[in-house]
């Protein structure tokens, strides 16, 4: 097995790892602590994952020949191991080329998941924050007050909203879970 060549850095609490729209230089290894992932979404932070000791990130941009597509922010202090984008290329490079070649697929499709992932994030937060707009007690009060086909209606539409967004929910944990599970192969 050859030696990979890497370097370690310590990162204080709230500093940024990898900053979203900058071009990579390393692929990282989190050897201690923990870490936030977040994607600007319509000018909007949002928290899309999390990452704990022993998790790798940034190859993908390696991959994807591309900007860096999300930025990861130290969550307490933490210590990574830095891999140059040159060596995780070469050693890429050595690889059969239906592997590699799947690999840019993968790499491709995680970063699709990645923005819808994000989007659905920021729909979802939109949502809650109409729904907390209006207090259940006021909802329940003012439902009284109007005819029994229209509480019907209403009823029905509460349902089916809390149907769609517990699928939503779900369909994100789907797609955490196969991105982390893409990842760890």
């Amino acid at each position: 097995m050859e030696l990979i060549i890497t370097r370690t850095r310590k990162v204080r609490d709230g500093e940024i790892i990898v900053q979203e729209d900058t071009w990579p230089y390393y692929a990282y290894v989190l050897k201690e602590g923990k870490a936030r992932v977040f994607k600007n979404v319509d000018g909007k932070q949002v928290l899309i994952g999390l990452l704990a000791e022993g998790d790798i990130f940034g190859e993908i941009d390696f991959l994807g020949k591309t900007k860096r597509t999300v930025s990861v922010i130290a969550d307490g202090d933490v210590t990574v191991e830095m891999i140059t984008r040159d060596t995780f290329m070469d050693f890429v490079a050595k690889l059969p080329r239906n592997v590699r070649i799947k690999l840019c697929a993968m790499a491709s499709d995680l970063t699709s998941m990645t923005e819808i992932y994000s989007r659905l994030v920021v729909l979802l937060q939109n949502m809650n924050v109409e729904k907390k707009m209006i207090t259940a007690e006021t909802f329940e009060t003012e439902v009284k007050k109007i005819p029994e086909f229209m509480r019907h209606v209403i009823t029905e539409m509460d349902r089916r909203h809390s149907v769609a967004v517990e699928g939503l929910n779900r369909l994100s944990s789907q797609l955490e879970k196969k991105q982390s599970r893409l990842l760890s192969n």
